[in-house]
């Protein structure tokens, strides 16, 4: 079995949350025997779609973009049997690097329609990949991606095998949530053994994954807003926080 990781984060290894979990996450679908491969979008060169139809009519199925899409990513993605989506919730939906990514997705499609169960439809080449999404937010609802969610769902339909969001993510490499954030991130690796094994995440694995971190909202909020006015009073960005070793406030959220 052939998975592709898609991250969409603009973030650097070790500092990106979203790819944290996606790393826990390809752990357990490569110890699961699957054949993996990790795509940072931010060093690829993927242009907007320009809405031109050139894929449908001129050359079908391929792109008038001569860029790291048409050459690399959309043969991968066509090839795979899983994709993983994975993205920082921004807008409450994915990043606009991963929506560039999948709006160059359309070659896949052919610019008929047809009527199916009440809806319209784009016949396809060949089958698309099974999708899993996966996200990470700074918010500590888990309703804060129900937006997403849906989009998904939309998106995906029945071949969505999953779907893994991780709210309060900033808080998984704070050393006061070590236990916690580890624990999340056993349950994200059994989740992605489970995905190869059965096409699915258990109910009792997702709740471990998706198991809140804090539990006092207030305190949480507080502590948030002390790292920010840290950040404005010394005038730095959090990546130039991280770079200084500066010491996050922390609190028995």
């Amino acid at each position: 079995m052939k998975v592709l990781a898609i991250n969409s984060s603009p973030r650097s290894h070790g500092i990106s949350k979203t790819g944290i979990l996606l790393d826990a996450l390809v752990k357990g679908i490569t110890e699961a025997g699957a054949e993996t491969a990790i795509v940072q979008l931010r060093k690829k060169s993927v242009r907007n779609c320009i809405g031109c139809y050139t894929c449908w009519t001129k050359t079908p199925g391929v792109c008038l973009h001569d860029d790291d899409m048409t050459r690399e990513l959309f043969p991968k993605w066509m090839e795979s049997d899983i994709v993983v989506y994975a993205s920082p919730l921004y807008h409450f939906t994915v990043n606009a690097r991963m929506k560039t990514f999948i709006e160059r997705t359309l070659p896949l499609l052919e610019p008929f329609m047809f009527r199916q169960d009440g809806k319209t439809h784009h016949p396809v080449r060949q089958k698309p990949p099974k999708a899993v999404v996966l996200s990470v937010a700074g918010f500590p609802e888990a309703s804060v991606f129900n937006y997403l969610s849906t989009y998904a769902n939309m998106l995906f339909g029945k071949g969505l095998l999953a779907e893994i969001y991780r709210p309060a993510a900033e808080l998984m490499t704070l050393p006061l949530f070590h236990e916690q954030a580890q624990a999340i991130l056993d349950a994200t690796t059994q989740g992605g053994r489970e995905l190869i094994q059965s096409m699915k995440i258990s109910k009792e694995t997702m709740e471990k994954i998706t198991e809140p971190i804090v539990q006092n909202l207030d305190s949480f909020a507080d502590m948030a807003n002390s790292f920010w006015k840290v950040c404005i009073e010394e005038r730095i960005t959090p990546f130039e926080f991280y770079q200084k070793n500066m010491v996050r406030p922390e609190s028995e959220a």
